[in-house]
């Protein structure tokens, strides 16, 4: 007999709104698997790959939303190509959330400044280093300048890392679904430009 069979297991319909419902979940709940998805920028080398925090995903616009330093590589990645992808994963209910989408990096601009704004001063304490992320040094390091440590800066500390500071955006074109089910696996395809979904062979 098959048990604790959700109600999107055969119905494609109900699919995109438990995708959403994940990821807004995974931007309030810090034990939310979808909170730190892998995000995946192309340089000359070929794919990148990194973890990020997600701080948004606004199901009307569809967009998702993290922040960055402005001097990190994936900004220099995705200033020359803007596909950006996405990988969420949730050991609990096994499922995988692949998304493709188009980036926008927002420096110095409302959204940027509203943004700052409302992030705490532990996270504004990751963009008060004097040197970029992944630039090269001679031994073993914080990212932060010698004089904070482990203290929390304050808000006039703070502000010094809002030069560093940056949101990228990304309007999502597609989603891939797959869940993970010993009764057998579903896997589906949702193009959001064309409102179209389709089954997939798992």
């Amino acid at each position: 007999m098959i048990k604790d069979i959700p109600d999107y297991y055969n119905n494609i319909n109900l699919i995109l709104d438990e995708i959403w419902t994940l990821l807004q979940r995974g931007v309030v709940d810090r034990n939310e698997d979808f909170r730190l998805p892998v995000v995946i920028a192309n340089s000359d080398e070929g794919a990148d790959g990194r973890i990020v925090v997600l701080r948004g995903a606004f199901k009307d616009k569809n967009i998702l939303r993290f922040h960055t330093d402005y001097r990190s590589p994936k900004i220099e990645y995705l200033k020359k190509n803007k596909k950006i992808y996405f990988v969420f994963y949730s050991k609990k209910r096994k499922i995988q959330v692949r998304a493709e989408g188009t980036a926008t990096i927002h420096k110095d601009n409302e959204i940027a400044k509203q943004a700052w704004t409302k992030t705490q001063m532990m996270s504004r304490k990751c963009y008060l280093s004097p040197q970029a992320p992944g630039d090269l040094i001679s031994e073993s390091a914080s990212d932060l300048s010698k004089d904070m440590g482990g203290n929390v800066p304050t808000l006039e500390q703070s502000e010094i890392g809002y030069k560093n500071f940056c949101v990228v955006e990304s309007k999502i074109k597609s989603f891939e679904w797959l869940y993970l089910a010993s009764q057998g696996h579903r896997r589906a395809k949702f193009l959001i430009d064309e409102n179209k979904n389709t089954w997939l062979v798992p």
